[in-house]
């Protein structure tokens, strides 16, 4: 009887042990990734104005006169500064959705970023990225206004948005080549972010 009460527990513990291998590990939470996009950045760029959300949150966005409610579990915000002490170059929020929420929220924020683009006349440009992830960006057809362009990634893996939006502070954004510049900005910060290795 205890031999067979052994061999049952065993069975048991080996198969509780490949479910725990098997189940997918828990996203690393917002301040271990803003801290570690903060390393990433540099020299080049220097996280400042570190704001963390405490407790949920919502705003609605409206996509051709259909109202949606974002649900925030957890948001946490900072800007990126060209150079420490020198222009913001980025607006950064990093947003996580209530549990079971991610598809929907995806979704809307796509629509509403494609609404974005079809009312200022300009392309959205997309890009795929590894895991499943997806860059989207719209920027503006000329240099005007507080922001030049806004981007959002949509992470399935680690149940992340990063909401980027682009101001229109930094002198370099001038002249006929401003447009190509915003790119390249753009290009550089995204570049230096998704360089990161997976956060623990």
């Amino acid at each position: 009887m205890n031999t067979m009460k052994c061999a049952a527990a065993a069975a048991l513990c080996a198969s509780l042990a490949s479910a725990m291998a098997a189940a997918p590990a828990e996203p690393p939470f917002l301040d271990v990734l803003a801290y570690q996009y903060a390393q990433c950045v540099q020299p080049g760029y220097h996280q400042a104005d570190l704001l963390m959300q405490d407790g949920a949150g919502r705003y609605q966005i409206d996509v051709k006169g259909e109202a949606y409610t974002v649900e925030l579990q957890e948001r946490m915000g900072f800007s990126l500064q060209a150079g420490r002490g020198g222009p913001v170059a980025a607006v950064v929020k990093l947003d996580r959705p209530p549990t079971g929420q991610f598809g929907e929220q995806a979704r809307w924020r796509e629509r509403w970023l494609r609404d974005v683009a079809e009312r200022s006349g300009v392309a959205l440009e997309e890009r795929a990225l590894a895991g499943g992830a997806r860059l989207l960006t719209v920027n503006k057809g000329e240099i005007k206004g507080k922001y030049v362009g806004q981007s959002l990634l949509i992470d399935p893996a680690r149940l992340l948005f990063i909401d980027m939006a682009w101001p229109n502070t930094l002198d370099i954004y001038r002249g006929p080549d401003g447009l190509r510049q915003v790119r390249q900005v753009q290009d550089d910060v995204w570049r230096r972010m998704l360089s990161c290795p997976p956060a623990a």
